[in-house]
């Protein structure tokens, strides 16, 4: 494992290090068996459960809400960690994806929503990366243009939160 993040009693929360994407955090219970893993978003402030493997008994609901939460409360050591381990080979998991943009007012100066039925008018992201000093993510388009954004400002969509 590439190393852990944090504890929540007895469920370590770590990134593992020949992990794949999407960018995910594993959580597992030392005493209980089971593993969990939690998927997040680079771009908006988003995380869920997708993943579970039980060995042992199963966790109460309120076990994985309290992980859940503790993510949502890590989150920018979470994105950091799947960027400093997995960032080279893997990106964040958004390149050959569809990004649309509009303008808005404050922030960023434009909304970029990475849908999972994107517009004709959306552009192709070439590549992604992560700068966890500032918490910006780049994004390279098909037609030449880097969009710089706040992490958690913006949307991506998929199919398993």
């Amino acid at each position: 494992m590439a190393g852990t993040l944090f504890w929540i009693d007895a469920v370590q929360v770590f990134i593992a290090a020949e992990d794949h994407p999407p960018p995910h955090v594993h959580a597992f219970h030392t005493g209980e068996g089971w593993v969990a893993r939690f998927r997040f978003s680079f771009l908006s402030d988003v995380s869920g459960l997708y993943r579970f493997r039980r060995r042992g008994r199963k966790p109460t609901d309120g076990t994985l809400n309290r992980v859940a939460e503790a993510i949502m409360e890590n989150l920018a050591a979470c994105r950091e960690s799947w960027w400093n381990t997995h960032g080279s080979r893997h990106e964040i998991n958004l390149a050959n994806r569809r990004v649309e943009v509009r303008p808005i007012e404050g922030g960023d100066r434009f909304l970029a929503k990475v849908a999972l039925n994107p517009s004709k008018a959306a552009a192709l992201i070439v590549s992604a990366a992560y700068d966890p000093g500032n918490g910006k993510v780049a994004l390279t388009l098909d037609d030449g243009r880097v969009l710089v954004l706040t992490a958690g400002r913006h949307i991506e969509e998929a199919k398993e939160w």
